[in-house]
């Protein structure tokens, strides 16, 4: 029994070093054009595990899969936000990469004043894609004032892939004990 918890608490810590890594990650790729790091938030986390996990049980690659984004995002204090999601690709720099070469993606992960992101994955090998990503940027309150909400950063229409997320330990518990507990 005591195994157990070893192998489920250095996944925590291992899966925990793999969010914080996606964070820098967009954290390095934002200074390198000229702007200020992202934070990974608990919020934003929980939004995105959700999107993701909602992907993965339905096997459909959508922004409204786990309902509207702006009824995900309305209950955290934000001035802008928005999402991306990817189906498919098999690791955290494949699908940042793909992110990166998508203008609408790309312009997500430029938001010039965002401050605070939440990545998160969720797997479902029985289906098409097998692993489903999700990512909330936004640009945090200070304090209660409405939030502008954007899909894909451009007014065009939306491509599947970009829009917001929430609590990121709770997340890594669910997804560690989804697997080994």
């Amino acid at each position: 029994m005591k195994a157990l918890w070893l192998a489920v608490a250095l996944a925590i810590t291992s899966t925990l070093a793999h969010a914080e890594n996606m964070a820098d990650a967009i954290s390095r790729y934002r200074r390198a054009h000229g702007l200020s790091a992202v934070k990974t938030d608990p919020q934003l986390t929980a939004i995105a595990e959700r999107q993701a996990k909602a992907m993965a049980a339905s096997g459909i690659m959508d922004h409204s899969v786990a309902g509207s984004f702006a009824s995900r995002i309305s209950a955290v204090n934000t001035e802008t936000a928005a999402e991306n999601i990817a189906a498919g690709t098999k690791t955290w720099a494949e699908t940042f990469r793909t992110w990166q070469n998508s203008p609408g993606h790309n312009a997500n992960l430029l938001r010039p004043r965002a401050d605070s992101v939440g990545v998160a994955f969720a797997r479902n090998e029985k289906t098409r894609y097998k692993i489903f990503w999700a990512m909330v940027i936004a640009e945090k309150a200070p304090n209660k004032k409405a939030h502008r909400v954007v899909a894909d950063g451009s007014p065009r229409k939306r491509q599947a892939s970009p829009t917001t997320v929430e609590n990121p330990i709770n997340s890594l518990k669910s997804f560690v004990c989804k697997y080994l507990c």
